[in-house]
């Protein structure tokens, strides 16, 4: 159930909020890669192991999309928001005092649990605004998820040159702040559903599931046996089935499993998914091309691979100017677009030219940031009640798209991804 938006509120500060949460949380993804050689020394640690810090940042991220969704829904974007900045802010600001790699990884882990509350609630407040506002926050939203992947290596490289790895966590504290004080300024947004409607069961199972994912993940670090091993999978597998169960019954999910057999949503995950895949494929793919097959200095690298992320950004520009139409923009422009970039990059890999990459990867990033901003279109229109739910959805379906899409690609291109002997080359990349 949803009220009216109130239209008197400061529609400024759900700008700010909504850029502000998205920014920071895909700025952070990658600003510390810069800093891992520094985080050995100082922690006197491997590099595999503090490498964690950054996976597991990922993982949680992706993990806690949905149910952060789901708690928007049912308490209010406005409290989740909240939350979400606070936690954001304070395991921040813990990182950037951190004294141990444990601390330092446990401290990134609630970052990702902070991420994942503030992507989902972002998307869900957007989606609950005027039609005329939720244009105009499209396109912030585009700006603020460009711009973190960006300015996130460059950003960490300058922070890291002039104050030390210490203020690439600590610049996040204010930020949160001014986000939580714009968040009080703005109304609920959301009528609070019945407590009675509350999945306890359906998070009790979810979180069990959880904790036997992760440990399958990494069983070979907390050295599990095959027994053991197997045990989990198959508990991990009985409990997942269960959850379905349960979840396809109750009234109010903890995993949105009624939302997916709605045909729109259903297309805007499957579309998220197909954005993730190449998007994955892209980033992971190009910089390793280049460093294998030219003698480009590897910053030089970094910066030609900035070609799709600023497709992206353009794409802002070009949908104001073409048919506001999202189904037009996705048949006629954003697809052969993207088709279009493979082609050429399938015929640039024969001949490496910088020209001809730019020219490829900015194509795919206007058309995938075309798709990707119809799609978000297509998420506002659906239901009121469900908006931070349908946003964590598509995140969690690009991010994971991202996910096996550079596992393909490293597949293809014959990589042993072993981050003990690859992580000094992904770490300059």
């Amino acid at each position: 159930m949803t009220q009216a938006v109130n239209s008197t509120k400061p529609m400024y500060s759900i700008y700010i909020i909504c850029f502000l949460g998205l920014f920071l949380s895909t700025l952070d993804t990658g600003i510390i890669n810069l800093a891992l050689n520094s985080f050995s020394v100082d922690f006197d640690v491997s590099l595999e192991y503090i490498g964690l810090s950054i996976t597991l940042y990922l993982l949680l991220l992706i993990i806690f999309l949905v149910p952060s969704g789901w708690l928007g829904d049912f308490l209010g974007q406005k409290i989740a928001l909240i939350v979400g900045f606070l936690l954001f802010g304070l395991t921040s600001m813990i990182a950037g005092f951190s004294d141990s790699a444990n601390q330092l990884i446990l401290s990134r882990c609630g970052q990702g649990i902070g991420a994942a509350l503030l992507q989902a609630n972002c998307l869900g407040l957007a989606g609950l605004q005027s039609s005329k506002q939720k244009i105009k926050l499209n396109s912030f939203i585009m700006l603020a998820i460009s711009l973190g992947p960006i300015l996130g290596p460059s950003f960490g490289g300058i922070i890291l040159k002039l104050w030390g790895w210490q203020f690439l966590f600590l610049i996040n504290v204010p930020l949160c702040i001014v986000g939580s004080l714009f968040c009080l300024r703005i109304n609920e947004s959301v009528i609070l559903l019945n407590k009675e409607t509350f999945d306890l069961k359906g998070m009790i199972l979810f979180f069990m599931m959880l904790v036997g994912c992760v440990s399958l993940i990494y069983s070979n670090n907390i050295n599990l046996s095959s027994v053991e091993t197997s045990f989990i999978s198959f508990s991990t597998l009985i409990i997942f089935l269960f959850f379905w169960k349960i979840e396809s019954k109750h009234s109010n999910p903890f995993f949105p499993v009624k939302l997916l057999s709605i045909s729109s949503i259903r297309y805007i995950s499957i579309g998220s998914l197909i954005f993730g895949l190449t998007a994955g494929i892209i980033f992971s793919a190009s910089p390793i091309i280049f460093t294998r097959e030219t003698s480009y200095p590897i910053d030089e690298i970094g910066l030609i691979c900035t070609a799709s992320p600023i497709g992206v950004i353009l794409s802002v520009f070009v949908k104001k100017v073409i048919n506001p139409n999202y189904k037009k923009i996705i048949l006629i422009y954003a697809l052969p677009l993207m088709l279009s970039a493979f082609a050429l990059l399938f015929l640039v890999s024969f001949n490496i030219s910088v020209f001809n990459y730019v020219i490829a990867a900015m194509c795919y990033g206007l058309g995938g940031g075309l798709f990707q901003s119809s799609l978000i279109q297509i998420a506002m229109e659906q239901k009121k009640d469900k908006q931070s739910t349908i946003g964590s959805l598509i995140r969690l379906f690009q991010n994971g798209g991202i996910i096996i899409g550079a596992a393909c690609s490293l597949a293809l291109l014959e990589i042993d991804i072993s981050p003990l002997e690859n992580i000094s080359t992904y770490q300059r990349l």
